[in-house]
């Protein structure tokens, strides 16, 4: 049951777009492709001419816009928590499931408009209960998996600070509201995202200051407990475990924990160098396969390359002071090109089977990303 903060506006909009909006961003030609007629009812394909695009009101989301100085806010143009989830849902089931259609980049930027415009009406209507944790599940779980399917675009087609600045604040406030209720009501999904929180901020005091204070019932939970000691790995430099550890988690934690691969790849293979260099000294390329989780010998040397080493046909040359440069893109855990989205329960044991799990726990999907190995 929802619940609005006191004095609040109650959001009057039954619909996922207010019709004075619908109205004029029509007008102005500002509808998204995934908003018109041309994208629900392709047969009706001859309406859509001369670049004019036609709305479908059933398919309009609200989208985000800055809260001007001043102006009073509208309770027509709010959408109460019922219509919110309504509209989340609508977004995974309608948008992100047509992946296999269109890029994973217009969906998201599509869905990144909207479900931050979904959260701006939530803040200020000051709405908090099973609704709004169910929401912010739901974004984090987008945020986390988009940061890791567009992680080698480019920056003028994804941000990934951006995400990931909007990765954070999401699981926060999350993570707010489950200590602000009840806790017995989210144990089915808690542990997951206090995981998430964990190994997206891998490293981070804070993260692990929190997950020590949690609940017994919580951080008794196995994904947590791997969370906790692939933290743990991290901060006593224990690279071989923390490969180890990394294959155990399921799909949507490995594209939490993704971001830092190239860090923590970079310091073990520094630290394999200080500790096996002797002069004319070289390291078979098989070693670091297995020890750094890459995908094959190829994969390894041009990780290595990318760090001044010199690369043979099955070797890596160690040097005295390594030319370790900083990287920006490349290659982390997660290394197929295929991948399934993964389901929003409770993990059991720390495994992975994409092909028995999906996305947002609203059916099966199916994604274009690469998958951790296994």
């Amino acid at each position: 049951m929802a619940e609005y903060g006191k004095d609040s506006i109650q959001g009057m909009c039954l619909d996922m777009c207010p019709a004075t909006e619908i109205a004029a961003r029509e007008n102005q030609r500002r509808l998204h492709f995934f908003e018109t007629v041309a994208f629900t009812s392709p047969s009706q394909g001859s309406e859509h001419h001369l670049g004019n695009l036609i709305a479908d009101p059933r398919a309009v989301i609200k989208e985000f816009s800055r809260s001007a100085a001043g102006r009073s806010i509208d309770s027509s143009e709010l959408r109460p928590a019922s219509v919110l989830l309504s509209t989340m849902n609508y977004l995974i089931e309608e948008i992100a499931s047509k992946d296999g259609t269109y890029s994973w980049q217009m969906i998201y930027w599509f869905m990144f408009d909207r479900v931050r415009a979904i959260r701006q009406d939530l803040v200020v209507q000051r709405i908090t209960g099973k609704p709004v944790v169910e929401i912010f599940e739901r974004a984090c779980r987008f945020h986390i998996l988009s940061g890791y399917r567009l992680c080698e675009s480019p920056l003028d087609a994804f941000d990934p600070k951006i995400n990931n600045d909007h990765t954070n604040e999401c699981l926060k406030r999350l993570l707010c509201f489950y200590d602000e209720e009840d806790s017995s009501a989210y144990q089915g999904t808690r542990p997951e995202f206090e995981a998430y929180y964990l190994l997206h901020n891998l490293g981070s005091f804070e993260a692990l200051n929190r997950a020590v204070n949690l609940p017994e019932e919580v951080k008794n939970s196995c994904l947590l407990r791997l969370a906790f000691d692939i933290t743990t790995c991290i901060m006593l430099k224990n690279f071989v475990r923390f490969f180890r550890l990394v294959k155990r988690l399921p799909f949507l934690a490995c594209c939490a924990v993704h971001k830092h691969m190239q860090q923590v790849r970079g310091d073990a293979l520094a630290a394999i160098n200080t500790a096996y260099f002797c002069r004319n000294g070289s390291l078979p390329l098989a070693l670091l396969v297995d020890m750094l989780n890459f995908d094959d010998a190829q994969e390894a040397g041009e990780f290595c390359s990318h760090f001044g080493l010199e690369v043979s046909v099955t070797s890596v040359k160690l040097v005295k002071v390594p030319e370790l440069v900083s990287l920006t893109s490349g290659p982390g855990i997660c290394v197929n090109k295929c991948a399934a989205i993964v389901e929003p329960r409770p993990v059991v044991k720390p495994a992975f089977n994409p092909k028995k799990q999906s996305y947002f726990g609203r059916g099966r999907g199916r994604g274009r990303g690469k998958k951790p190995v296994h």
